[in-house]
């Protein structure tokens, strides 16, 4: 028999494969598979005493890493058809539901798998259009706006199942926050995530909050239910419920009560200079704000001149720096004055 007249599957079941690009394009997945179990066959004989009474062919390193290769050119086959497989199971009439179930992942994780395969198909189109006008593989316009319609109808789902989920756990998830308006230990803490899901994002506020003039104060972490925005501007856009932690300075002593009260309180402003300068003046309270902005600088000052000067390796970056941390002393008297004079808009 003549090279030309050569069978390409007995070829490929003769040739030696160590490497998984060494499996040609278009190769079959069930001859991938043919010759994987029949060099794990082979191996598997190797497992047989020597005096076997049978003949039968042993494997050897060749089979070993055949095996090896060809499951990963299996592996990769099985992945590149995913997305079309997908494709095909929607047009076929499965529901997203059904897909997520078939793939053991969720219906979101699908539909991303759909929207990246229909992105390469839709490139892959237009790449081999250019070379041939006859082209027909991959995706037009048409055939990937209807995946990309799948897509929405995916994130859609998910958006009103996740609304659903936040409607029928906000009720009993509030109880549980706020039956912890204070939590100081680690324990505490521990009791009030185990009634929560895994999955509730978790933030921590910026800013720590305290009664403004209070002169005897001690820290505490109050848990707080908030509404968090997913997929902001999507089809997929939705709230759900989110745990925040802000650090709170509360009344010390003082029952436990009024400690309570004062850590769930909505408008205590920040217990730092600087956010609490924010705090004020956002709200049109000048004089209070400017007072913490006076404050802010002076501490800047302390920053540069004392701090920073000391650390400089050269006495003239010192003495620099000194200088300007008496101008900013200056500014910040200057700014404490016109707290005292400074008029404020009227409300």
């Amino acid at each position: 028999m003549s090279e030309a007249h050569i069978d390409p599957d007995e070829a490929f079941m003769a040739a030696e494969i160590h490497r998984p690009d060494a499996v040609p394009a278009g190769t079959p997945l069930t001859s991938l598979v043919e010759k994987r179990s029949a060099a794990g066959l082979r191996l598997l004989n190797n497992r047989l005493p020597d005096d076997f009474p049978h003949q039968v062919d042993r494997g050897d390193v060749g089979d070993a890493l055949a095996q090896l290769a060809l499951g990963e050119a299996i592996r990769r086959t099985v992945s590149n058809q995913r997305g079309s497989a997908i494709r095909e199971a929607l047009v076929l009439g499965a529901g997203w539901d059904q897909v997520a179930a078939a793939l053991d992942t969720t219906a979101l994780a699908a539909a991303d798998e759909l929207r990246v395969w229909a992105e390469g198909q839709r490139t892959l189109y237009y790449r081999l259009l250019a070379e041939d006008p006859e082209n027909r593989i991959g995706l037009d316009d048409e055939a990937y706006e209807a995946m990309m319609g799948a897509v929405a109808a995916a994130l859609e789902q998910a958006a009103a199942d996740a609304h659903d989920t936040y409607t029928q756990q906000a009720p009993r998830l509030r109880a549980a926050v706020a039956a912890a308006p204070m939590v100081d230990t680690v324990g505490e803490l521990r009791a009030l995530l185990e009634q929560l899901p895994d999955e509730m994002p978790l933030s921590l506020d910026d800013h720590h909050r305290a009664l403004p003039g209070e002169p005897d104060q001690v820290h505490t972490i109050h848990p707080r239910l908030v509404a968090t925005v997913s997929g902001l501007a999507t089809p997929a856009e939705s709230k759900q419920p989110g745990l925040m932690l802000t650090q709170v300075y509360v009344p010390f002593p003082a029952e436990d009560e009024e400690q309570a009260a004062v850590a769930t309180r909505d408008d205590l402003p920040a217990y730092g200079e600087l956010p609490r300068a924010a705090y004020h003046l956002e709200r049109g309270e000048l004089r209070p704000g400017l007072k913490d902005v006076a404050e802010v600088l002076e501490e800047l000052a302390h920053l540069v001149g004392e701090v920073a000067a000391d650390c400089t390796e050269h006495d003239e970056d010192g003495s620099q720096l000194r200088v300007e941390a008496k101008r900013i002393t200056h500014a910040a008297e200057r700014v404490g004055k016109l707290a005292d004079t400074v008029e404020e808009v009227a409300e």
